[in-house]
């Protein structure tokens, strides 16, 4: 095996215990927080601190990943986690833990993944020769992806036999696996630059803002999966709550909703991958976001008896995502001058990750004052709405 191969045979296995390990703990920690709190507001604020200060810290994050070494972030990325996991069994072996602790340790944990993901993305390109990169990226999110899967399903297992907090301790080992490896791996250095991750963000948002509006199709494109991912990103913290006090299911359906889920994400993903380049990109989102909406709404109005229903749905959800993302995305590259691609994702992503914290405020809102059931049925109508919406882009 090539020595650059074996390098990422090793990063990528230590990888695969920290991702798995943290899917298994984040899983189970807003279980907990359902199956104890059943409280929408909580679990409001629990998506909040685990996705905010991601959004926050994100869009600098790549800088300072830039000038410092990308290796020992990504180890004090999962030492952070691991402490934080700690501090949580810590706290929950000798008493019952504040939920303000839980949520200080997602905020942690959210800040740690805003500086580990561009740490290891950056390192890539200087461990694998550019006509491998392609291949490594799907090394990768095979690894992302079978982590997410068996996740839910580990976090499900532990929790039917044991507590959360001995379920924390596996997210320590998982650090500790991760981080072992990387001690092990040269990871070449780059020159440091001396422009502000502020000056750098304004201006590269200041570009991107403007090429897209040259473009009538794609801004009006952009407008709608904005509005749809502050639609759609925040209902994943409220599947557990769902399957807890609608269908009144414990935690193994609720790993079932989750693994299926995921499941359906691969496959919309493999689907494009197949048939992506043989339709009109802009119908393609269209048709996903139309799925999207109508599982959503149906979703709203199942009977306490029809979990499996809901499970089949939630495959859909997950499912059609890719649909509507993966077109948009290679829509950009087609129409964007390539030395601009750079800046419009980050305007892209930037409005996504801005998007989130809306999100979650409203759907608060909407459980709070009607019911959960009622927030997927809206959210599939205005789903639906701006599928219709992009259907008409021309």
């Amino acid at each position: 095996m090539e020595n650059w191969k074996r390098k990422f045979f090793a990063i990528y296995s230590g990888q695969f215990f920290s991702l798995l390990s943290s899917a298994a703990v984040q899983f189970s920690i807003i279980w907990w927080l359902t199956d104890t709190t059943g409280s929408p507001l909580v679990l409001t604020l629990a998506g909040l601190a685990g996705f905010l200060p991601q959004a926050l810290v994100g869009p600098f994050a790549g800088t300072l990943t830039d000038r410092y070494s990308r290796k020992m972030m990504m180890i004090l990325a999962d030492m952070t986690v691991a402490l934080g996991s700690l501090l949580l069994f810590t706290s929950m072996y000798f008493s019952e833990p504040s939920i303000a602790l839980v949520l200080l340790v997602l905020v942690g944990r959210s800040l740690a993944t805003a500086f580990h993901m561009p740490a290891l993305q950056a390192s890539i390109p200087l461990l694998a020769p550019e006509e491998h990169l392609t291949k490594v990226a799907g090394w990768g999110h095979t690894v992302s992806s079978v982590s997410n899967i068996a996740g839910p399903a580990v976090g499900m297992s532990l929790l039917a036999v044991s507590s959360l907090e001995w379920v924390l301790l596996l997210d320590v080992l998982g650090a500790v696996i991760a981080s072992s490896v990387l001690l092990f791996i040269h990871i070449p250095s780059v020159p440091r630059t001396e422009e502000t991750g502020a000056s750098n963000f304004i201006v590269e948002m200041k570009e991107g803002y403007h090429a897209i509006v040259k473009h009538p199709v794609l801004l009006k494109l952009t407008i709608v999966m904005t509005i749809v991912a502050i639609l759609y990103i925040p209902l994943g913290t409220y599947l557990p709550l769902m399957t807890r006090n609608h269908f009144e299911k414990g935690v193994v359906e609720a790993g079932l909703v989750e693994i299926v889920f995921a499941i359906g994400l691969i496959a919309g993903g493999s689907i494009i991958g197949v048939l992506g380049d043989r339709f009109d990109k802009v119908k393609i989102m269209a048709a996903g976001m139309m799925l999207m909406g109508v599982a959503l709404f149906f979703s709203g109005f199942l009977t306490p008896s029809l979990i499996y229903v809901f499970v089949v749905l939630c495959g859909l959800v997950g499912l059609s995502g890719p649909l509507f993302s993966a077109p948009f995305y290679a829509y950009i590259q087609t129409e964007i001058e390539p030395h601009l691609l750079g800046r419009v994702f980050s305007f892209v992503t930037s409005l996504s990750l801005l998007a989130t914290p809306i999100g979650y405020a409203l759907a608060g809102v909407i459980i709070e004052l009607t019911s959960v059931t009622a927030l997927f049925s809206i959210t599939g109508i205005l789903i639906i709405l701006n599928a219709i919406v992009a259907m008409k882009t021309k």
